[in-house]
């Protein structure tokens, strides 16, 4: 819920307080910058440290964040707190919660169940972000019932996200010993660091093609596309959080199909079929001038955009052994977040000097190559769920 309010209240709070797009850009990069720094740890001593230990450690960091947020409006202040809030701008986690999350799934069913257990997951998520999109709504609330200006009713609604990060904590805490590694389980000790070459390089093929992926991502993070609809079109926030309600819906739809189409088609072409598509769409939003009309492709795009995430990740926990997991998840989340550290503010630059939908033309097309790179470098390579029973 905290993740799909911010990456759509953010945009519109740094709108309020007259940030330009590059300035934006910045905020959103660091709050990259500090996912792809809690994606170090968790891929190199996540599972020395203990899984449940880091969940706790980082979510208290989402609270003090939403603590920190509302006392400054300076540019420098706020990348500060950003990089050590533990949230997102995407809409869409790239912390080491996802990484430790991924491998904790991994081992909780069967290898031909994985695809429907991720899409499960990514569900409830989803749900819960799209619940938190519409509280935007809020600010709107305080303003008429209370009197209140608009930054300050903004204001007041971090500390409701810090709220819940710090519910979070206690959610944590009572986690079974179960989501731990065998040998934690087993004898209490850290899981050896060592990893097979064949299970480093599939790491590394992952990470970087994901990378690719995430970089022209990067060019379009939710926070960017409600300054975007903000800022070209002069949508409101209440209209806008409406579009982002209804985006999560069409996701969650997107989600249950996974499953039954990776089964189908596989989980390969599954991934890059829908991401073709759901790219291009993001390039005839921006090419349009007319407001309908690029909410109607945004919303086909989000009909079909996560398709690929329930089987990303079944794949990528799928083709390497147990013991790689959590640093298979830790470093391409890691390589993801790195990629979308610089993305937004180049983002905002490139809108800021040229059009504003000029960064969502080039993320798209970046998009297209990797789709392109993963059917052509992964289509032979199988994994269990992909296999008869």
């Amino acid at each position: 819920m905290d993740y799909g309010f911010l990456s759509v209240f953010l945009g519109v709070y740094l709108d309020l307080l007259e940030f330009t797009a590059f300035q934006a850009g910045l905020v959103f990069s660091a709050i990259m910058a500090g996912g792809a720094l809690s994606n170090v740890i968790a891929s190199w001593r996540g599972d020395y440290i203990g899984r449940r230990r880091m969940l706790v450690a980082m979510a208290a960091l989402m609270g003090i964040g939403g603590i920190l947020f509302p006392l400054t409006e300076q540019t420098a202040m706020l990348i500060a707190i950003s990089l050590i809030a533990m949230t997102t701008s995407t809409g869409g986690d790239r912390t080491a919660f996802l990484s430790l999350d991924m491998a904790i799934l991994a081992q909780s069913g069967r290898a031909n169940q994985s695809t429907l257990v991720f899409s499960w997951y990514n569900l409830a998520g989803r749900l819960t972000k799209a619940a938190g999109s519409l509280l935007i709504v809020i600010p709107a609330a305080l303003q008429l019932l209370l009197g209140m200006d608009a930054v300050a009713s903004f204001k007041v609604m971090f500390f409701g996200y810090a709220l819940v990060a710090f519910a979070g904590c206690a959610i944590y805490w009572k986690l079974s010993p179960q989501i731990e590694t065998a040998r934690r389980r087993a004898t209490g000790q850290p899981p050896s660091q060592e990893m097979s070459q064949s299970s480093r390089s599939i790491m590394i093929k992952l990470s970087l093609l994901f990378s690719l992926d995430s970089f022209g991502g990067g060019f379009m993070v939710n926070s960017f596309m409600a300054y975007f609809f903000a800022n070209r079109f002069d949508m409101s926030a209440e209209t806008i959080a409406a579009i982002f309600f209804a985006a999560q819906m069409l996701n969650s739809v997107s989600i249950v199909l996974a499953a039954p189409t990776a089964r189908r088609i596989g989980l390969i072409l599954t991934m890059a079929g829908s991401q073709g598509i759901a790219n291009s769409m993001m390039i005839l939003m921006a090419l349009t001038a007319n407001p309908l009309l690029a909410v109607a492709f945004f919303m086909t795009r989000e009909l079909i955009n996560d398709m690929d995430i329930p089987t990303r990740q079944a794949y990528s926990m799928a083709i390497v052994p147990p013991e790689a997991r959590t640093a298979t998840a830790g470093v391409t989340n890691l390589g993801r977040t790195l990629a979308q550290t610089v993305t937004p503010a180049i983002a905002g630059l490139v809108g800021q000097t040229t059009a504003l939908g000029a960064p969502i033309v080039i993320g798209g097309v970046i998009k297209l190559v990797y789709n392109a790179a993963l059917y052509a470098m992964f289509r032979s390579v199988r994994e269990p769920e992909d296999r008869p029973d």
